[in-house]
Formats: C-alpha cells, structure tokens, sequence
C-alpha cells in the first residue's frame, strides 16, 4: 500500500493530538478556587460531608485531564462546584441561624434588665409611697393631737369661712392693754402647734370689746391682733402662712354674749377651709 505524503501527515498529527496532555480548563480552576475558599469558610463546618463529595468529584476532574477529554473534566469539575455551593449554603444558613439566636438572646436580656430595673424602680416608688403615707398618718396624728390639746381651752368652730380658734381677750390680755399676758403666751403656743401641724394658711382677727369707745376698741383690736401674729411667728408659724386682719366694724360671725366678751372683746385666729370640713363647734363654750 502506497500512502500520500498528504495522508501520512493527517495520520501523524492525529496521533500527536491524542498524545497531548490536558493541563487545565476555566471551569476546573473555577472548581479548585471555590474548594480552596471553602476549606476556610462555614461551609467546611456545617456540611464537611458535601465538601467532600466536592473533593472528590474534584479529583475525578484532574484525573480526566490525562483523558485529554475537556468536557470529561468540565463536568466533573461542575458536580464539585455544586457540591461546593450546597457547602456554602448551608454554612451561610447555619450563620445566620446563630446570629439570629445571638440576637435573640439579646434582645431577652435587655427585655428582662428592663424588667428588672421597671421592678427595682416600682419596688423604690412603694417604699416611697409607704414613706408618704406614715408621714402623712404622723402628721394627722400630730394635728389631732394638737386640736385636742387645743380644744381644751379654746373654742373651734368650723364655719364656711374655715376653722375659727376663739380665745377670750381676758386670757390674752388685760383689759385694755395689748401686751400679751404669760398665761396668754401659753395658750397661743399651742396655738402655734395646732398651727404648723395644719399647714394652713390663717389669719388673726381680733374682736372689739363692745363696752367703751368703738374707735378705741377697734384701734385696740388691731394692735392685739398684731401681737398675737408676732408671738405666733416667733413660736415657728411661717410669716408666709399667718396675716393680721384689721378688725371689722360689725361682727363677722357669732360672738359671745358675755360681761367677759363686752368689757375684753375675743382674738379669732381663722385658718382657711380644709377639705370635707362640717360647721362644727368644739371646745368650751360651744354655741
């Protein structure tokens, strides 16, 4: 047999083809890179069973490269890299899977610091409030005390215009005079008492005698009732709190109708209205 010159040379480069090693393919490099980021990464942990189906399939695409058959090892190299993706999603669920837990437990921390601290400050407004409520109780207390004290010697009303403390102008004064008397210092510091444990605005009035000259006993009536307010500031009374009234030239509410009132007239001391307060009367001489 007679071979042409154009035949043997067909011939010998197919032969020469068929020798030539395959050293790569863009989708193997394509495979190898994304194994290699794999090792590294959530996927190498979350599904090691994956990647290593990836490394073998990727071993199988190397091993194809002696075939000199590119599509051999591009499909090879494809399973790998799906392999290798199936890693990575898996690894990227797992990740979010602990953020969101780690943001869960967060959030239930600060939920239950809140609810302590919403605790400790409820906890600290009862101890408050428990505080306010034995103050209050005590001074009640202190000014029922100080009433009853009080009512003893002196007559208290309760009238639309508030609490009305009578005293005698002869357990103040001497007739006639304005200086207080020890035995009227005495009286007016419980007064006093009932006073600051009230805390209440008042003022004081004093009544004119009706015996002797009405401009006399209304000049008089004035500076009684001037007395009476420094002694009561000087006892603790707040000047803020107490006011000397001048004296009204008809009475202002019912006086006593005795020799006592008509020669020494009376000293009212007015505190404003208290709530829930009943026209009421006690004390010694009662209308």
């Amino acid at each position: 047999m007679t071979w042409s010159p154009l035949r043997l040379l067909l011939i010998g480069g197919a032969l020469l083809a068929s020798c030539v090693h395959l050293q790569r393919t863009d989708r193997l490099d394509e495979a190898r890179a994304a194994y290699a980021k794999a090792q590294d990464g959530p996927g190498a942990a979350s599904s090691p069973a994956d990647l290593a189906t990836a490394k073998k399939f990727l071993e199988l695409a190397e091993q194809g490269l002696d075939t000199g058959d590119p599509r051999l090892v591009d499909d090879r190299a494809t399973i790998a890299i799906l392999k290798i993706q199936a890693a990575e999603a898996l690894g990227r669920t797992h990740e979010l899977a602990a953020e969101r837990d780690r943001t869960l437990q967060v959030l239930a921390a600060t939920r239950q610091q809140l609810l302590d601290e919403t605790q400790q400050r409820l906890a600290l407004t009862r101890v408050e409030l428990e505080k306010e409520k034995v103050a209050r109780d005590a001074a009640e207390a202190r000014l029922a005390e100080s009433r009853a004290v009080l009512a003893r010697e002196a007559q208290i009303r309760e009238l639309s215009e508030g609490t009305v403390i009578t005293l005698p102008g002869g357990e103040l004064f001497h007739q006639g005079q304005a200086e207080l008397l020890a035995s009227g210092r005495d009286r007016l510091s419980r007064v006093a008492e009932y006073l600051k444990s009230a805390s209440r605005a008042a003022r004081v009035q004093a009544q004119p005698p009706s015996k002797g000259s009405r401009k006399s006993a209304l000049k008089l009536s004035g500076e009684r009732a001037e007395r009476v307010r420094d002694f009561l500031i000087g006892e603790g009374v707040t000047a803020r709190q107490i006011i000397a009234a001048p004296p009204t030239k008809t009475p202002t509410r019912k006086v006593p109708n005795s020799p006592e009132f008509a020669a020494n007239g009376a000293v009212d001391i007015v505190l404003e209205p208290a709530s829930g307060s009943a026209g009421t009367a006690t004390g010694p001489g009662k209308p």
